[in-house]
């Protein structure tokens, strides 16, 4: 028997192997290799919003390295020196589970659960702003006008911001909202043809858009396309796990991938924590196990990408906040 079959058949019994104990795709890629990268000065935060502008990355709210502090802070990251600095703070309320995209090299942040005494609805928040990163100033714009405001979903299409689903302290929705940075307007749209959730992610390219997972009473493991020009769905092949809420989704090199979060359940525990990255091939309609992401599994992460690199990182886990981040090239 040569090298080669030899290979394939090691291939196989791992892939055999793997899939039998707990199967995150269709197929099997070759793992990808991470960074280390510098985390934040402060230590870490969980359920931040992240965004890049011309080459650099964004992170901004979330929750504190001791867990009980919510957080208005935006630091600046630049690859190129691995390092972060401070920029102005955020001049809304400290928030968790915020949205925030990035139009014609400036950011957009708003929405989110503001901490409150009782949970309660005056702690989901609809607020709007717009940071320029050339001046470090940030600008109040138009309220959301949607019902839910925590854990939506939010990505950037031809200019616009799309943002919909989400949790309002009574029930789960899928709305979803059009804003048109140039006008400053608001514009609601055809609500998504499948179940209302919460901590379901998006990824895009800018011409095709992808989204899926979430919870609303069980976990979610579909996956949809999305198409802005006519504003209709389509359903794709789900995930091959068992579901997942709070993970993290982000597009490479035009490969999409759908990282971290975690799957709710099962009879002695609040169920898992997931590391794996996994890729969506639309083309064959499949998924790939890619490996896994470097240090502990966790939800409440953020991603992004800058010059065809992926970065992945902080989040939590069921006890500790975590400040590791890291970046992958495919």
């Amino acid at each position: 028997m040569n090298l080669s079959s030899t290979l394939n058949i090691l291939l196989l019994l791992i892939g055999i192997i793997f899939l039998s104990c707990d199967k995150y795709a269709d197929y099997i890629n070759p793992q990808i290799h991470f960074t280390q990268v510098a985390g934040l000065p402060d230590g870490g935060r969980a359920s931040a919003v992240a965004f890049t502008i011309n080459d650099k990355g964004y992170i901004a709210l979330g929750r504190s390295k001791s867990g009980s502090e919510y957080l208005k802070d935006c630091w600046e990251f630049n690859p190129t020196e691995n390092r972060w600095t401070q920029k102005e703070d955020f001049p809304g309320k400290a928030r968790v589970k915020a949205v925030a995209a990035s139009v014609n090299g400036k950011a957009y942040v708003g929405l989110g659960f503001e901490e409150v005494p009782v949970y309660q609805g005056i702690g989901y928040l609809n607020d709007f702003w717009e940071y320029n990163p050339k001046s470090d100033k940030w600008s109040k714009k138009a309220d959301f006008p949607g019902t839910s405001t925590n854990g939506c979903i939010c990505f950037v299409h031809d200019n616009n911001i799309y943002v919909g689903f989400g949790f309002n302290g009574i029930g789960f929705t899928k709305e979803m909202w059009k804003y048109s940075p140039q006008d400053d307007t608001w514009k609601n749209i055809t609500e998504f043809n499948g179940d209302a959730r919460v901590g379901g992610v998006v990824t895009t390219n800018g011409k095709r858009v992808f989204f899926g997972t979430g919870f609303n009473t069980k976990n979610y493991n579909d996956w949809w396309e999305y198409y802005p020009d006519t504003n209709s769905w389509k359903r794709l092949k789900s995930m091959p796990d068992k579901g997942r809420v709070n993970g993290v989704a982000l597009c490479v090199k035009d490969r999409f991938f759908v990282s971290s979060g975690r799957l709710f359940g099962g009879e002695l525990s609040t169920g898992k924590l997931y590391t794996d990255i996994s890729e969506y091939d639309p083309t064959l309609n499949v998924w790939y196990y890619c490996g896994t992401v470097p240090g502990k599994g966790r939800e409440n992460a953020i991603s992004f990408t800058i010059n065809n690199k992926g970065y992945i990182g902080f989040g939590e886990t069921t006890t500790e906040i975590l400040n590791d981040f890291w970046c992958f090239e495919p």
